[in-house]
């Protein structure tokens, strides 16, 4: 089955073997992918429109795949039992909301030692929402599709309470595990956003802009600069 750049780069941070959750499935295609190419020992698609998911049971179907792959209509986590699955599977939402799911399962949270996180906004909050919640962040990836991109985390159960904590706001932001392997398409994001900054600093109709919001702009220029200087030290 072939996945979008998105869905492969989701569906790549995924521990092989795992019992896994796919939450907020939509039409099945990663559910199936994990079990067709063995990285999912089982699967639960779920979803909460019902569209998706009666699409998601006919992919499953024609897959042959409905002894390992089953599929559940059901808000966030609502429709698992806890301990049943050891992966959280969350993709192509906004940051707050994955936040919001994740806080109310917190029964099923506290079964599952890895998540698999792709927030479409909010990632900072994410990242930070995670230590608090006793997960470090283990990999981190990037891609660009259709002139967008997309960031997805691996987050797994810490076993102490002494986890990295992120001490800077753009460690918060933008993470470190990308800026400490240099990745380059992470580079390209962090010039392409501060170049957007830095514009919106010279249109003459923002000169007249409040006092806080410049300072805002000047703010997260600084923490690109930092985040970029990071990257070049030895």
């Amino acid at each position: 089955m072939q996945l979008s750049e998105r869905l492969k780069m989701n569906v790549s941070l995924v521990p092989k073997g795992a019992r896994i959750a796919d939450i907020g499935c939509d039409h099945g295609y990663a559910s199936i992918w994990l079990v067709q190419e063995g990285a999912a020992e089982k699967v639960i698609a779920s979803d909460v429109n019902r569209g998706p998911i009666e699409r998601a049971v006919e992919h499953v179907r024609l897959a042959g795949l409905e002894q390992q792959i089953e599929c559940r209509q059901g808000n966030g986590t609502e429709k698992l039992v806890p301990g049943e699955v050891d992966t959280l599977m969350i993709a192509g939402m906004g940051g707050p909301l994955i936040i919001h799911i994740l806080s109310e399962g917190k029964a099923v949270l506290q079964q599952v030692n890895t998540l698999i996180l792709q927030p479409q906004s909010d990632i900072g909050a994410v990242r930070y929402y995670l230590w608090e919640q006793g997960f470090s962040i283990s990999q981190e990836k990037i891609c660009l599709e259709d002139g967008k991109y997309y960031f997805a985390l691996q987050a797994v159960r810490r076993e102490a309470e002494d986890g990295e904590k992120p001490e800077k706001e753009w460690q918060i932001r933008y993470g470190t595990y990308l800026a400490q392997r240099k990745d380059p398409v992470f580079q390209n994001f962090l010039n392409k956003e501060k170049n957007t900054f830095e514009r919106i600093l010279e249109n003459p109709q923002f000169a007249t802009a409040k006092w806080e919001d410049r300072e805002e702009i000047v703010r997260k220029i600084k923490e690109i600069e930092a985040c970029l200087a990071s990257m070049k030290e030895v």
